[in-house]
Order: structure tokens, then sequence, then C-alpha cells
């Protein structure tokens, strides 16, 4: 007898946390368990509620933003060989905008860390930040700064401005879309954007295999600016 209370108190030791550990989010524990258990909350505050995003670009207030690292990416699309495009990404992403609601008003700019690329390929990734690519130790950044924007719909536009790659700096358009504008689980106003731009390398200075791989870099940008505090 003693033997199977020890069987099931043993049972239930093991199989209840699993239980409360697969129930869906917001499910009640059943009675007993978790007594300690407490709602998930933000850093030291209240239960964290999301508020619902708008794409009205007067929803957030003119400020300075800064980029969120965690929310950002940069990729880079080139032909290969021409039968495939490989894709770059860069990880480490910076940068600030000054938004103003009147969005022909707003300016930004976005640093990236050519040593943060990133590819599947094995071992290519030594190769992509020596000289014969983004020489990364000579020209530890590329930099995109904005000099115009132009609304081409509610929530879509076209900012000019200025590439510099590899120590030259040439004008290139970002034809961008307000994704949407909210708040972080904690508050902070967040404005997000996506962004499509085309570039030659040629006009950069890097020919490297000009054979097999293309001259035309298409950027992806997937961007979420948080308000500066």
């Amino acid at each position: 007898m003693r033997a199977m209370t020890l069987s099931r108190w043993f049972a239930t030791a093991l199989v209840l946390p699993l239980i409360v550990a697969a129930a869906p989010a917001g499910a009640q524990a059943p009675a007993g368990a978790g007594a300690g258990a407490r709602p998930a909350r933000g850093a030291g505050g209240p239960p964290a509620v999301h508020t619902p995003a708008t794409k009205d670009p007067a929803a957030a207030p003119a400020a300075t933003y800064r980029v969120d690292p965690n929310h950002a990416s940069v990729i880079a699309v080139v032909l290969h060989e021409g039968t495939s495009f490989s894709t770059f990404r860069m990880n480490k992403v910076a940068g600030t905008l000054n938004w103003n609601p009147r969005v022909e008003a707003s300016t930004v700019e976005v640093t990236v860390d050519p040593k943060s690329v990133d590819t599947p390929a094995p071992g290519f990734v030594d190769t992509l930040v020596g000289e014969q690519w983004l020489n990364a130790e000579k020209f530890p950044e590329i930099k995109f700064v904005s000099t115009a924007v132009r609304r081409t719909g509610p929530t879509t536009g076209e900012i000019t401005g200025n590439l510099t790659f590899l120590g030259k700096t040439k004008p290139i358009v970002v034809r961008a879309e307000l994704v949407g504008i909210g708040a972080s689980v904690r508050g902070v106003p967040t404005i997000g954007f996506r962004g499509v731009a085309k570039f030659k390398r040629s006009d950069f200075g890097l020919t490297t295999l000009e054979e097999a791989v293309g001259d035309e870099v298409e950027l992806l940008l997937e961007i979420e600016f948080r308000k500066a505090t």
C-alpha cells in the first residue's frame, strides 16, 4: 500500500509540471498546482498589454526614434551565376529616425556593420568581410542618410538619400512602406517600416567576380524604431 502511494506521488510530481507547461496561454493550472505562479508581467510592472497598431502617420508623436536592434534586418540579394539569388543578412543595424507626422519633414539615417554579415555557406563570412568584397577592416560601416522624403500613397513613400559603401557615396532611392505605428508592451511609441532599394555594386568600385555574380544589389529592409528616452 505504501509502495502504491509513493508511486502515485512520484507520478504526480513528474507529470503535473509538464501539464502546466503545455497548457495554452491564459489557461488555468490545475487546482493546487504552481501556488507561487504569477501572471506574465513586463519588467517589474503590471501584466504586459499590447496596444493595437495603426497605419495613421499622425498617431506617432514628433520625436527622435532609434532603431530597435532586436527588430531590424538588412538583407542584400544578388544574382548568383545567372541561376539563383543569394541572400546575405546584416545582423548589426543602428540608426535614427527624426519623425514628423508631416512625413515629408522627416529624416532618417541607418548604419550597418559589414562585419555582421551572415550567410548559410560555411566559412564564407571570412571571405565576404575581406578585401575582395566588403573590406570591413578598412570600411567599418555602410551608411544611408536621407536627403528627401516624398509620399506616394497613404502609407508609402520614396526616401531619397546617399549611400556610403566602400568609401564612396552615391544617391539611391528607398521605396518605403509604413507597416504600423503603435507602442511596445512597455508603452514606448514605436514606428515600423519596410523598404526596398537597388544599386549597382560596380558604382562603388566592387567588381569582384563580375562574370559570375550580378552587378545589381537589392536591399530589403525591415526596421522598427522606438522613441528615444
